[in-house]
């Protein structure tokens, strides 16, 4: 079996994928293609007998009485997309443009605008109307195409509402203005002007012009997404260095091969997957696994392009190159996720595929009916258009796409950036939240949590540490010096550094030998393991954290223990807090090992945990959970951008990586998980007002087609002329939009400690107190653990310096049994 790939032009939207599908099925089969939107390509899976340029001859044909080409050559591609969208813009302009002068021209007078005198006669103005109108029908046309193509085929959309309306609107123009020009001809002035309040080619221009304004913004989503694949590649050096019969030279990475012996330099990117043959370092794999920390790599050991060698200098022998290695795969996974998802089929669609036909059905049979009863020709056109006319689709063609505008503005004034309306309306359905742990759940580098104090002063074993650390480039050393500077320590003299990787560091300090690093590290450099034991339970409780734990060492003397690991974010534990309360599950994926994702979890208050995995393992778990229910995937690296495409909705942190963003559907600007809580009650309230929207329209036609039908005519001789039809329906539509405002008002979900929040999961208070028995970072672990502990807590602030705790619970929780839980802990209050 083999895949062949063409490129599709002319697909803007999750709709165009259902109908390249469709006809590419009648050719290849359903099951043997694959659609994607992302890069505008369809992918054909078949034996390898099959005659390529026969499939692209038989495909193209298919496609093409579908309204799309297919095309060859995947290098047009990009071409291709750029030009759709400058054909759009030009496209949106130039109707925008024409349908205001259009408005002011048909309008401007009620108004009391100045307009020509020539436009007062009402011949010279209707058929300048009608040369404004045509050329924005003409330029949108594609709207009466589709939506009649789908009535035909009995499954009317919201095209097909889009093309009732509009030639509703220029047919009983286009008779308005031939009934004006009879009128002028005669020289009967006075009907050509009340004919002339019948035109309603504003109405025509007006709905193509404001739904193809929706449909470029929809497609600027998609436009985004596709530049990930171009960043991921972009990530890959150019020129390698490489080494052959002992010399080196840089070459071109297309020159590389299987075999191959590359090397590597600290700071630069690993090009090609392959094994290190020679020297070691630390990797920084982030971008695959999400492990925070870089690992040492040493001889015999894999590593994999795009990624960074942190420190040391390595010899590989390449043994995957170009489609191959990792990142191939990724960008394939990116793909398939991208063309695998189902398009959305939108309430107003369905709502359509009854409404249209019955309307038609209602307008038919209004004009059947009073010819055979009144046989007054005039009355029964008046009522058929009417009908047309009244309950011509503006508010319901309204109601998603207002709603939707109104909520993402209020998303990106709160620093949450909704890239599409199927993101806002899929959201606030989401049973499962997945979410990455680094960066995300917590900040994303190593920092310092425990100093443990074995011998000597913390200000001895922290400026020892110090000058230690200075001398080395490990991302472990750096968090060392940072959090040393920050508490005052002072650097000091020292010579002969030594590094041995995977296992730590020597310096020579005051003539004396200072250790950084394992514990048997320090016991294989001279100092005896009965001192070394003394720290095992120290180094046994940091580790069972998911902590990198080091050891300090002057001479024979063990000064202490430092713990480092990568801090959960403050307001993680309150975002998981407040998912719960919305009955969606947690769950963490990690390429992290797993005992520290099972102390992340935990600390967060997530049950379910994946670690270990790599891009392709997250994307699979996506799939499984997205079987079971609706499924949103948080995250910020590169790793991440596979599960991002997968996930129903992906969300990513603002810090993160271009590709991750680019990849998802929701971006947080503030890189807080508190705002996905937002987003997720954003989009609730956003369904609230779309179906109370969609509600009114279908009230408002329910009780007005009957009127305009002329239901009441004969009991009361009321009878709607198009013109007041006309106006009922703006007044429908004015209300949607105003029920669509009320978004920007309504209380939803914004960040932990907000008045607006304590409303919606009640309210909190701040308990303050002192507590005597600290002495290091560990006690003060201690004591929050404990009064985590007390339900009903939401955070705990210590200071480790003025002893103060100050503890943020729910109004439930008493002073007195959050002190009893600290005393319990072996402290006093």
């Amino acid at each position: 079996m083999k895949k062949i790939k063409f490129g599709v032009k002319g697909m803007s939207c999750a709709a165009c994928v259902a109908h390249v599908e469709a006809a590419a099925a009648k050719i290849c089969g359903k099951q043997n293609i694959s659609v994607s939107l992302l890069t505008n390509s369809i992918t054909v899976t078949s034996d390898d007998r099959t005659d390529e340029d026969k499939l692209f001859k038989e495909l193209g044909k298919a496609l093409k009485s579908a309204g799309y080409t297919l095309v060859s050559d995947e290098a047009k591609r990009g071409d291709i997309e750029k030009q759709e969208q400058r054909n759009a813009l030009i496209r949106l302009i130039i109707s925008l443009s024409l349908t205001v002068v259009l408005m002011y021209v048909a309008m401007g007078h009620m108004m009391g605008l100045p307009s020509p005198a020539v436009l007062n006669d009402p011949l010279i103005s209707a058929i300048t109307q009608l040369v404004l109108t045509i050329p924005v029908i003409v330029i949108n046309f594609k709207f009466y195409k589709n939506g009649f193509a789908a009535l035909f085929r009995l499954s009317p959309n919201m095209d097909s509402l889009i093309a009732i309306g509009s030639s509703a609107s220029l047919i009983y123009g286009t008779v308005m203005l031939a009934l004006i020009f009879r009128a002028h001809s005669i020289g009967d002035m006075a009907a050509a002007h009340e004919y002339a309040h019948g035109l309603y080619f504003e109405s025509a221009a007006m709905i193509l012009a404001l739904v193809s304004l929706g449909k470029t913004l929809e497609g600027r989503a998609k436009a985004n997404a596709a530049k990930a694949v171009g960043r991921l590649a972009s990530m890959i050096p150019d020129e390698v260095l490489k080494e052959e019969n002992g010399e080196q030279n840089l070459v071109s990475l297309s020159e590389v091969a299987v075999g191959d012996v590359l090397i590597v330099r600290a700071g630069e990117t690993i090009p090609t997957d392959g094994v290190i043959i020679d020297g070691s370092g630390a990797v920084d794999e982030s971008a695959l696994s999400g492990e925070s920390i870089p690992i040492e790599k040493n001889k015999g050991d894999e590593v994999s392009a795009v990624c960074t060698l942190v420190s040391g200098y390595i010899k590989i022998k390449t043994v995957r190159v170009g489609k191959d290695t990792s990142l191939a795969k990724i960008i394939g996974l990116l793909e398939d996720a991208a063309s695998s998802k189902a398009p959305i089929a939108r309430m107003a669609d369905k709502v359509s595929k009854i409404f249209v036909p019955a309307v038609m059905s209602i307008s038919l049979l209004t004009l059947m009916l009073w010819l055979i009863f009144t046989k007054d020709l005039s009355l029964a056109l008046d009522c058929a258009v009417s009908v047309l006319v009244i309950s011509c689709p503006c508010a319901l063609g309204l109601a998603t796409p207002t709603a939707v505008m109104v909520g993402t503005g209020r998303g990106a004034s709160m620093g949450i950036l909704i890239k599409s309306a199927e993101a806002l309306e899929n959201l606030h359905s989401v049973k499962y939240f997945m979410t990455d742990k680094t960066g995300t759940l917590t900040e994303g580098k190593p920092s310092v949590t425990d100093v443990c104090l074995l011998d000597g002063t913390a200000d001895e074993l922290l400026s020892v540490a110090y000058t230690a650390e200075a001398m080395s480039t490990h991302p472990l050393a750096v968090a060392v010096c940072t959090y040393a500077q920050n508490n005052g320590a002072k650097r000091l003299e020292a010579s002969d550094f030594t590094s041995v990787t995977g296992m730590g560091i020597s310096v020579k300090i005051d003539r004396q030998l200072c250790l950084v690093g394992r514990p048997e590290f320090l016991e294989d450099n001279g100092i005896e393991a009965s001192t070394v034991a003394s720290a095992t339970e120290k180094l046994t409780a940091l580790e069972n954290d998911g902590k990198t734990a080091i050891c300090i060492s002057l001479g024979k003397r063990l000064l202490g223990v430092i713990g480092i690991a990568d801090q959960v974010r403050e307001d993680s534990v309150e975002a998981i807090s407040a998912l719960k309360r919305m009955d969606i599950v947690p769950v963490m994926l990690t390429g992290d090992n797993e005992r520290t994702a099972k102390a992340v979890a935990k600390q967060c208050g997530i049950d379910e945990v994946y670690s270990r995995l790599l891009p392709a393992d997250k994307e699979r778990i996506i799939a499984e959970y997205s079987a079971k229910g609706r499924c949103a995937m948080v995250g910020d690296g590169i790793n991440d951008a596979p599960a991002l495409a997968r996930a129903d909705i992906g969300i990513a942190i603002g810090a993160g990586t271009d590709v991750a963003i680019d990849c998802a559907d929701v971006v947080l600007s503030k890189n807080s998980l508190c705002d996905a809580v937002s987003a997720i009650s954003l989009s609730s309230a956003t369904i609230t007002s779309i179906k109370q929207n969609l509600f009114w329209a279908l009230f408002y036609n329910a009780i007005c087609i009957p009127v305009a039908a002329g239901a009441l005519y004969p009991l009361f001789g009321i009878a709607l002329s198009p013109m007041i039809a006309s106006a009922a329906m703006s007044m429908s539509s004015v209300f949607v939009v105003l029920n669509s405002l009320r978004l920007r008002y309504k209380k939803i979900y914004i960040n932990k400690n907000t008045k607006e929040n304590d409303e919606m999961f009640g309210k909190k208070q701040t308990i303050e107190f002192t507590v005597e028995g600290m002495m290091c970072n560990k006690c003060r672990e201690h004591v929050e653990n404990a009064l985590k502990g007390v339900k009903g807590v939401k955070s705990v602030d210590i200071s480790l310096e003025e002893k103060k705790v100050v503890v943020t619970a729910s109004e439930k929780v008493t002073e007195q049994s959050l002190k009893d839980a600290v005393i319990k802990a072996g402290y006093k209050v």
